[in-house]
């Protein structure tokens, strides 16, 4: 009989204390509640060389990819951050690169018999930079694991993008090039490593 009595009292404690926390919920205020975040680390990258001096990231339809430039190495390197618990490396690109809103990438390799100046970044509208001759690639980085050469120029010495226009100027031996950049939308090819999370996908 204690037994019975002992655990019908804690059923009935605990059926006051769920009634108490409704009464107190239901008498409460949106203003009484607030958010509450918290962080945690999914991933860490190590043996990047010396500390990293620049990163950006390019999103892609259902992928994303992670620039990181270090200073131990010339140009980037790429990784799929699509999973970010999951990254890894799809490219290392050793030249110069900038990473255009219409989904091109300029690539930039400076002439080392010439100079051993490394080439300097392409400016904005207005403001002109004399640099050491090098090889320039317009490339189409829409799969940064494959990028594809879109236009190549040797000898450029000077580079000026109008981005509102999406214009992009270039001087070598040979005169000024006035080259215009859009994206074009193209079908995603699917490969078994995609994972489609759409009922349609949009796949050839």
């Amino acid at each position: 009989m204690k037994t019975i009595w002992k655990t019908k009292r804690i059923e009935w404690v605990a059926m006051a204390l769920c009634a108490f926390s409704l009464t107190i919920c239901a008498s409460a205020s949106p203003g009484d509640f607030y958010p509450s975040y918290e962080a945690r680390v999914v991933a860490h990258l190590t043996k990047l060389g010396t500390p990293v001096r620049q990163m950006f990231l390019q999103q892609e339809g259902r992928k994303a990819y992670l620039y990181v430039r270090t200073d131990s190495q010339p140009g980037y390197t790429v990784f799929d951050v699509t999973k970010p618990e999951h990254p890894r490396v799809v490219y290392r690109r050793p030249e110069n690169l900038t990473v255009l809103e219409s989904g091109l990438a300029i690539s930039e390799i400076p002439d080392d018999s010439k100079t051993g100046n490394p080439a300097q970044a392409p400016n904005r509208t207005g403001s002109p930079t004399i640099r050491a001759p090098e090889s320039v690639r317009l490339l189409d980085v829409s799969d940064p694991a494959h990028p594809r050469t879109v236009q190549m120029f040797d000898g450029v010495t000077s580079i000026v993008r109008d981005d509102a226009r999406n214009l992009i100027y270039l001087a070598n031996a040979d005169g000024i090039w006035i080259l215009s950049h859009n994206q074009v939308l193209r079908r995603h090819l699917c490969s078994s490593s995609d994972a489609i999370s759409s009922a349609i996908p949009n796949c050839d």
